[in-house]
């Protein structure tokens, strides 16, 4: 089990910490502490400052007295470039041989310093965000694998897409299907530890990419592939595509947020409708794939219990799906949906 380190400085929190969030949830037992000088003084814990995720997970301002094999780099700055001032904990980790799990859109496996460094200490730089050079186009053939192939969907970018398809996996072996993740970001891959980063590939190579992802797992009964962005996002919206005709679904599971209004990034483009966007993620799949949303997984964690539950039913009578909050009360309704649809062909 590896010891896992992860650094989170002046970002500890759910939005800036996405990644740093999901090891903690996913892969608790083996994450020892934080790295965050900013709010280090001894005492805090994960739980203090994550709404209880991490339980008593120390928080340290650097590594002294931290025994770790493993440095996650559990942020994501604007631009995804590594700031000067992460530079020396970063190079300590190096120095003291721990493997390195590199996020960001810069790899440090290009950075002279920290390259050489890791020859010398004989650490090892996983730059999770580099796509192998043999990747190609499509050939289509996705939807012809015997596996029953489910992708999150969602309204914008970093409103649960990889929360909800990690759960619905769970959800599904529970169940006693065999069922995998695929993962297609630096999140994904990092909590389980295969996958590729669609959004470092190429355009053209994008529907391959994923393409090659439902081939080497169509063995299973259930694949969770795991959605990137959104089909009405102008920052995001070619990787989403590229994705949802990649794996060829036959179903989708749509994930919004019930207290966002514009998309993230862009404060001037109103998020329409539910009804419409879920219409638009059909057309688009069905081009290639039959695929209808079978259930809807809900964002309620800005809300009280009382507006949570509230929500989700107001969204299931609206949209005659079944509705849920993955991490408030779990998935097994729309697990159902997923089984059923199979069986219905």
């Amino acid at each position: 089990m590896a010891k896992l380190v992860i650094l989170t400085e002046g970002m500890t929190n759910p939005s800036d910490g996405k990644l740093a969030c999901a090891v903690l949830r996913y892969r608790t037992d083996e994450v020892v502490a934080l790295i965050d000088s900013t709010i280090a003084d001894g005492q805090k814990t994960c739980g203090d400052v994550l709404n209880g995720l991490g339980g008593d997970i120390p928080i340290y301002a650097n590594l002294d007295g931290v025994e770790g094999d493993t440095f996650v780099i559990g942020i994501a700055p604007a631009g995804g470039k590594l700031p000067e001032s992460w530079r020396p904990v970063l190079t300590e980790a190096i120095r003291r041989g721990m493997t390195v799990l590199n996020g960001l859109h810069v790899f440090f496996n290009d950075d002279p310093e920290l390259s050489e460094l890791a020859q010398q200490s004989g650490a090892e730089i996983h730059d999770v965000r580099c796509p192998p050079d043999d990747l190609t186009v499509s050939e289509n053939i996705a939807k012809d694998t015997p596996c029953f192939r489910v992708h999150t969907v969602g309204e914008d970018c970093n409103v649960g897409k990889m929360s909800a398809a990690l759960e619905l996996d769970a959800g599904l072996q529970n169940a006693g299907k065999v069922s995998r993740f695929i993962a297609t970001g630096q999140t994904g891959i990092v909590v389980c530890g295969k996958g590729l980063p669609i959004d470092r590939v190429i355009s053209d190579f994008v529907a391959g990419a994923t393409e090659r992802l439902i081939l080497e797992d169509q063995d299973a009964e259930f694949l969770l592939v795991e959605g990137q962005g959104s089909l009405i996002h102008p920052l995001y919206s070619g990787v989403t595509l590229g994705l949802l005709h990649g794996c060829a679904p036959q179903a989708m599971v749509f994930c919004y947020d019930a207290n966002r209004k514009f998309l993230r990034h862009c404060p001037d483009f109103p998020i329409p409708p539910l009804e419409e966007l879920i219409q638009l993620y059909e057309t688009s799949a069905s081009y290639i794939c039959p695929s209808k949303v079978v259930g809807i997984c809900a964002n309620t964690s800005q809300m009280t219990a009382e507006e949570a539950e509230r929500e989700i039913k107001t969204t299931e009578d609206r949209l005659q799906r079944p509705v849920n909050d993955p991490y408030r009360y779990g998935v097994q309704n729309i697990v159902e949906a997923i089984i059923q649809a199979k069986a219905q062909g």
